[in-house]
Parts: C-alpha cells; sequence; structure tokens
C-alpha cells in the first residue's frame, strides 16, 4: 500500500478558508486523507452531504481553520481498496483475517498515521472488531521499549473473554503477555510494573474510583501527597503506547467519574470499539470524541452549538442540518460496516439464514380477566394526567403503569407476589434519616426526571436512595453492588468501610438507606407526595410489581468489588444434603406460623414471596430456599407454557441444539427455571446479579458441555459483548421498546463462527400492551435510521410523551388519535 500522505501538509497547501470560499466548488479544494479533492471518488448521494458541511464549518468562526481542516482531512471516500493494496494477515495471528477486517485493519493502520492517531470502529455486532483490535496490536508495535504497553479498558464480563482471544487467535511464539488489573487480581505495585506487559486488561470502574481520588488530591492542593500518590492509569507517568475502550458507550455520560477517567488517560494512540456508539441521543458521542481528542468538537460548548441543541431543536431545518454535520463528522472519525454490507460485489459476511417467527401466546380466561382489569385502571390514571397536563411530571408513574401491563402479559406472579419486595411501612429509623439529606440533595430528588437508575439506565417505580449523598438507584443494583463488596472484602480479609456509591464514590451501608416513598413524606407537600403515589391508589396493596427491567447488566457500576462465587449458587441443586433441609423446612414452618400470628403487626406480618426473593441474593442457602417457596406456590400461565413447548419441539427435533431464553424480568426467567427443572433439562442462567466468574462458568459450561443445552440470560446482561455461537434457537419471551437491544441479543447467536441457521421466536401476546410495543419498534428503527452512515444501532432509550400515548391505546377502532403541542389527544368516532 502506498505511503499516506500528512494530512497536514496536504491541507496547508490549499491555503486560508477565505481563499476556498471563493473557489467555485463547494468543497473549497479541500482533500481527503489520500491528497484527492473531496468531490473525487465520492458517491453523488454524498456529495451534497459534505458540500453542506464544509460551507457550516466555513461559516462558522468559533472554529479555527487548522483544526478543521486537519479534521476534514481524515474524511475518505466510502470505497473498496482494491485487493492488491489491502492489508494482509499479521504473521503473529492463527486466523486468517475476512477481507471486511483486512480492509478495517488498513483503515484503523490509516487513522493511526493521520492527525486524529485513533478513531471509533464501529462494525455492526458479529463482525470481528476484537479481532481487528488485536490485528493492529501485534502489527504496529511499538519501538520503544518503555512506552509499549497497550490497555484495554472494557466491562468486567469481557475481561476473560479479552484474555481468552488473545490466547487463541495469538501464535504461541508471538502471544502477547497479558494482565489483568482489577479487583483482587492486582499484582503490579505501580505503573512501572506494566512496562513489562504487551496488554493490561482493567475496567472502567477502577478507572472512574482512581480518577476520583486524584482528583480529590489536586483539589486538596496537597503537593506532599500529589508526589506520593501511586497511580496505576491517571497519574503524570502513566503513559500508554495505545488505549484502547472496548463497549465504548459505557462511558456515553459524559458526567461519570468512569467517562472522565478514561478521557484522561494519556496515550499515543486511542480507539473506541462500539457497535451502539449512540445509544440514547448525540449527546453520548461526545464522551467518545473528547477521548479521541478530536478537535475542535472535544469542548462540549462546541459540540453542543454545533450538534446537541440543534438536534433537540424542534426546527426541521435545524435538525436535519444538523444531522448532515454529525453525518459528516463520523465519516471523519467512524468506520462501519454492517451484516448487509458488501466487498468486491459480494455480501461482507457469509452468515447461516436467521429466521424470526412471531410466536403467539393467548392468555387463558382468568389471565384476560386479570389484564383487562389492570389496562382498565391504567388507561384512568393515565387520562387523568393527560387532563391534567401533568403527563412529563408524572413520566415514572406512568412507565410503572405500562411495566405492570408488560409483567401481566407474561405471569400474574411477576405483579402479585413474586418481585423485589415493595415498601415497608414507615418507621421511626427511615423518617429520620430522610431528614439528613441536604438541601441540594432534596432538590435533585424532586426532579421528575431523577428516578431512572444511573447504573442500568431504566426507569426506577420506587428507588432506593443512598444517605447520605442522596443518589438514587433500582433496589436491585443497589444490593448488587452492597453484595459484590461484602465478597470481595471477605476475600481480601479487609471487612471494613461501605460499599461505594458509583454516583459519588462515597461509602453507604444498606441499613442507611430509604426509599421514594418515605422521602416524599418527609420532604414532598401533600399534593406531590399524592401525584406520586396516585397509581398505588388504583391497586391492591399486596401487588407487588417487578423492577427488575432494570436490573444488571454489563454497565458495571462499582464493578471494582466483584469477585468469586459458584454457578452452584443460581442453580436449584438436587443433592441437598437431608440436615439441611430439615433446617430449611423448619425455617418455612416457622414462617408459616408467623403468617398465621402476625396479620396487621408491621413487625410479625407475613413475608411475601418478593422478601424471599430479595434475602435470596445473600447466599447459596438463601437462593435454594426461595426456589423451593417459588416451586410450592408456583402456577404457570400462556407464555411459560408456549416457551416450554418450544423447548420441546427443539429437544425433539434435535436433541442436542442450544437454546437461548431472553427476558427482561429475571423473576420470569425463575419461573421458567421450575418446568424446567421438572423435566430434567440441564441449563445455567446469566444475569446481572450474577458474579463474574460465576457468569464466566456459565458461559464455559454452556458452550463446551453438551449436556447444558439451555441458558436463561436477562435481556441487558446479556445484549452486548457476549458469544453464544454454541445456540442456534433464541427464545424473546417479552418485547422491549427499544428493537436494537433485541437486536444485539439475537446477535449473541447469529455471528461469525455460527454454523447453524438461527431460528428466533418472539413471543407475543396479541391485543394487549405487547402488540403497541412491536408497532413502536418500528416507528423507532425508521427514526433513528440515519444516524450513522449505515444504520444505527441503538434508538431513544427514553419514551416521548407520544410514545407513552401510543401505547395506552389499545384498540385504535372508532378512535381519533391527535398528537398536539406534545400529547396525545384521544377522542372517539
Amino acid at each position: 500500500m502506498s505511503q499516506t500522505p500528512d494530512p497536514t501538509t496536504a491541507s496547508n497547501d490549499d491555503g486560508n478558508l477565505a481563499s476556498q470560499a471563493s473557489d467555485s466548488s463547494a468543497y473549497g479544494g479541500i482533500v481527503d486523507r489520500d491528497g484527492n479533492p473531496l468531490n473525487d471518488g465520492w458517491p453523488s448521494t454524498y456529495r451534497p452531504e459534505i458540500g453542506n458541511y464544509i460551507n457550516h464549518i466555513r461559516n462558522d468562526p468559533t472554529k479555527t481553520t487548522d483544526q478543521l481542516k486537519t479534521l476534514m482531512a481524515n474524511i475518505r471516500p466510502d470505497m473498496e481498496i482494491p485487493p492488491e493494496n489491502r492489508e494482509g494477515t499479521p504473521d503473529d495471528m492463527t486466523y486468517p483475517l475476512m477481507e471486511h477486517q483486512k480492509l478495517g485493519l488498513a483503515w484503523l493502520k490509516n487513522m493511526e498515521d493521520g492527525s486524529n492517531k485513533g478513531g471509533i470502529l464501529a462494525d455492526d455486532m458479529g463482525l470481528g472488531k476484537t479481532i481487528q483490535a488485536l490485528a493492529l496490536i501485534v502489527s504496529r508495535k511499538s519501538k520503544n521499549p518503555n512506552r509499549k504497553t497497550t490497555l484495554i479498558v472494557a466491562p468486567i464480563a469481557l475481561l476473560k473473554q479479552w484474555e481468552r482471544e488473545i490466547e487463541r487467535k495469538l501464535k504461541a511464539p508471538h502471544r502477547l503477555k497479558v494482565i489483568i488489573h482489577h479487583g483482587n487480581q492486582k499484582r503490579c505495585k505501580s505503573f512501572a510494573g506494566f512496562k513489562d506487559y504487551d496488554v493490561v486488561l482493567t475496567t472502567f470502574g477502577t478507572i472512574g474510583t482512581e480518577y476520583k481520588k486524584r482528583q480529590a488530591l489536586l483539589d486538596s492542593q496537597d503537593h506532599e501527597a500529589i508526589k506520593k500518590a501511586n497511580f496505576f492509569f491517571v497519574g503524570g507517568q502513566c503513559e500508554w503506547y495505545r488505549v484502547i475502550i472496548d463497549e465504548a458507550q459505557c462511558i456515553k455520560n459524559k458526567d461519570t467519574q468512569s467517562a472522565k477517567g478514561c478521557c484522561a488517560l494519556k496515550a499515543k494512540f486511542r480507539l473506541c470499539l462500539s457497535g451502539t456508539p449512540m445509544q440514547n441521543s448525540c449527546d453520548e458521542m461526545f464522551s467518545l470524541l473528547r477521548f479521541l481528542r478530536i478537535e475542535p468538537y472535544s469542548s462540549w460548548p462546541e459540540f453542543s452549538n454545533a450538534f446537541s441543541r440543534p438536534l433537540k431543536s424542534k426546527s426541521e431545518r435545524a435538525v436535519s442540518g444538523a444531522l448532515l454535520k454529525l453525518q459528516a463528522l463520523m465519516k471523519a472519525v467512524l468506520l462501519r460496516r454492517t451484516k448487509d454490507s458488501t466487498i468486491d460485489g459480494k455480501p461482507i459476511l457469509t452468515l447461516p439464514d436467521k429466521s424470526i417467527e412471531m410466536v403467539y401466546a393467548v392468555l387463558s380466561p382468568d389471565e384476560q380477566q386479570f389484564y383487562q382489569a389492570l389496562q382498565d385502571k391504567s388507561k384512568i390514571l393515565y387520562n387523568k394526567y393527560l387532563r391534567s397536563g401533568t403527563v412529563g411530571r408524572n413520566y415514572s408513574n406512568i412507565l410503572v403503569l405500562l411495566l405492570r401491563l408488560r409483567q401481566a402479559c407474561c405471569h400474574p406472579h411477576l405483579i402479585r407476589d413474586i418481585e423485589v419486595a415493595d415498601a415497608k411501612p414507615f418507621d421511626d429509623q427511615m423518617i429520620e434519616l430522610a431528614k439528613t439529606l441536604s438541601p441540594e440533595a432534596v432538590a435533585r430528588l424532586k426532579d421528575p426526571d431523577a428516578f431512572e437508575c444511573p447504573i442500568c439506565l431504566d426507569a426506577a417505580d420506587n428507588p432506593s436512595i443512598v444517605i447520605p449523598c442522596g443518589h438514587q438507584f433500582c433496589s436491585e443494583c443497589l444490593v448488587q453492588l452492597h453484595n459484590q463488596h461484602v465478597e470481595a472484602a471477605i476475600a481480601s480479609g479487609n471487612e471494613e468501610g461501605g460499599a461505594r456509591c458509583p454516583g459519588c464514590r462515597g461509602a453507604f451501608q444498606l441499613n442507611k438507606v430509604i426509599d421514594l416513598r418515605t422521602f416524599q413524606k418527609v420532604h414532598m407537600s401533600e399534593g406531590e407526595e399524592a401525584a406520586s403515589e396516585e397509581p398505588k391508589e388504583e391497586y391492591d396493596d399486596n401487588l407487588i410489581y417487578d423492577t427488575d427491567s432494570s436490573e444488571g447488566s454489563d454497565d458495571d457500576g462499582d464493578d471494582d468489588d466483584d469477585t468469586g462465587s459458584d454457578l452452584e449458587d443460581f442453580i436449584v441443586n438436587d443433592e441437598e444434603d437431608e440436615e439441611e433441609e430439615e433446617e430449611e423446612e423448619e425455617e418455612e414452618e416457622e414462617e408459616e406460623d408467623s403468617e398465621e400470628q402476625g396479620e396487621g403487626s408491621a413487625a410479625s406480618r407475613p413475608r411475601t414471596l418478593a422478601e424471599v426473593r430479595k434475602d435470596a441474593m445473600r447466599n447459596a442457602k438463601s437462593k435454594r430456599q426461595y426456589m423451593k417457596h417459588l416451586q410450592k406456590r408456583w402456577i404457570s400461565s400462556a407464555k411459560v407454557d408456549k416457551c416450554m413447548e418450544i423447548l420441546q419441539t427443539i429437544r425433539d427435533n434435535d436433541g442436542v441444539e442450544k437454546t437461548i431464553v431472553f427476558s427482561q424480568f429475571t423473576s420470569l426467567l425463575d419461573l421458567i427455571e421450575i418446568p424446567i427443572h421438572q423435566k430434567g433439562w440441564t441449563y445455567r442462567r446469566y444475569d446481572g446479579g450474577m458474579t463474574s466468574i460465576a457468569r464466566n462458568e456459565a458461559l464455559t459450561e454452556f458452550t463446551d458441555d453438551s449436556n447444558v443445552n439451555i441458558i436463561l440470560v436477562s435481556l441487558k446482561a446479556g445484549n452486548s459483548g457476549l458469544n453464544l455461537v454454541a445456540a442456534s434457537q433464541v427464545i424473546i419471551l417479552d418485547p422491549f421498546y427499544n428493537p436494537f437491544i433485541e437486536n444485539q441479543a439475537i446477535d449473541r447467536a447469529h455471528r461469525i463462527g455460527q454454523q447453524r441457521k438461527v431460528r428466533v421466536h418472539k413471543l407475543i401476546v396479541p391485543g394487549t400492551v405487547e402488540d403497541r410495543v412491536l408497532a413502536l419498534q418500528e416507528e423507532k428503527r425508521k427514526l433513528i435510521e440515519g444516524a450513522l452512515d449505515e444504520k444505527a444501532s441503538k434508538g431513544i432509550g427514553r419514551l416521548s410523551s407520544k410514545d407513552l400515548g401510543f401505547l395506552f391505546v389499545s384498540n385504535l377502532q372508532n378512535k381519533v388519535c391527535v398528537y398536539v403541542w406534545g400529547q396525545w389527544l384521544i377522542g372517539y368516532v
């Protein structure tokens, strides 16, 4: 391949912006990184976009000539490099690169040669971003032995996978020396120790923790302490050869410690890997540009003025103009191919066929009656919010109503008594704790948009609030954080201190956590409190609803404290000791006695299954007790029956074929376990409540053990980063608002390495909210395609008022639905 000309030299030959503006061409003589005019080689459909973008940057006085010319020099036509000029497979690698991966390697090298010194590899899931990154590492090694190390920052669940890929994909004589620096696996005493390694693997939480510690020292201006401080990643002496951010969407929130820490890393070259670089809005692209040092848009004011504000405007002209500019910017820093892309006139990737079928589960008469009553009451409340103009203020409450409807489609126990326990009666201790919140925390918690868990990024209906900082999380994520801390503390022999709040890194204890209801009682007026609690008035007090649609994901939170456990903790054990069984039976009898004697008493009231499930997160014994408790009260449902029917058919047709069962609700997976266990089928679990070790064991056994044919996976924990090509059947128990989360989950099986046709079974209850979720998915697909050069990977996560109104319209016949001034107006004809 010919040597790439220096982009700075190439663009400097074109004169200043004034002379360019007078050029008759819209491109004004600006060249791409190969030294060719920008209008050469571009498909005609792209030329207006680039012309519009260049006109914009010329007329924007806040941008500097040098910065913009340098950025534009990185744009290259999205055309195929002739086979004779493509990169070959590096000698160090065991497996040959595919053609699109060779092109990807060439692009990565060109980006490191150019002014960007890196970029964003945003290939679709399953196209081999990891192997392209490894090819870059081994083909462009540092010549400086004192600065040779590549740092890879990834979700905790992927550290071992990276280690395995390096071992499998590289030949033994050339294998890289790798170290994992995380939690208790911290063998180096200082940054200097990393210089002996080719690759260092760590987590976002580790980076965020160290960054906050460093900032606290700098703020203290304690120069002696700063000199003595030992930093592994963000210290002044920490200079990496290359930093790779895997699953780079994890730093999408620019205000988190992890995002700030990653952006503070010093490196000669930088690379982001993400199949979904924009998850909720274009604002999330800013953190990636800041990490990459892409000028001038690594400054938030510059990025906001150019993209964020216009894209949120009500002006169609402003939105379309900003979208064109964003597309052009992406061409300069990002490479994305999908499975539909072509090379040399052929598909980029030939995978076995994939079929998706809608499987309809019809509710029984009892289930239908239960669902209809729930829907009628939900619509009454929604219409009340609509008439009073408080839909936005009651956003979280409305999500709860929708959540209950979605749960009722799956299993009545999800609402009645299975899930995370609802708030207990008020007690004096919680009220006193609520009074200690600062005025700033109180004001923040009164914000109607406040109640979205920052760990799993889903709405929390009755969030847990940490004292004293006042940050809020869904209860499941908070319990997971605490349990991870306890495990790590016991393993290290250091049981002092509490778990860390992901919001501020302050210590907290579970006995100093309140809930939203207590906060409202202490700090909100009667009107505010009544508005927030209105959903409860329409339901029986014993309807305890599922909050684990926001259950743990690979966003890790405080992942530094994650350490060992055992897969058996998450599987019903057939070989329990008789003595232990007797002990558990006695405990259950005592609970039943207390149920008979304790009615009406808060102190001795019956324990619901929800509370048993919450306690079941403590240890293996509690989990077994919970599963026995669940089995004793278990009933089936239309969806459970249909899922078992599909699993039986798969087993009858091919006894060795493997199946992934996805659900948003871990409690639904609990319920599915009962009939699977009764059938004697061998299965594994993978969800956010498991430790990284337990999850890794589950994946290994599912992949390697021919007797393990089923894996039950929570949708959010399993929608990215995993390789599950051992499975060729996929069952999705419940649809999610965002279609691209489902697509990612399906692509865990439909990816490179799959040898079978992949069959996807999406279970839907007709005539319910699930029908409208499917329609909303299709609408979101249409809205977001175009944010990137090829199709965008994830849609808007937050439901708009328009979305909410649509989801509550159960039967469009004889109804007129008009969207006016941000609200649905619904009438009959």
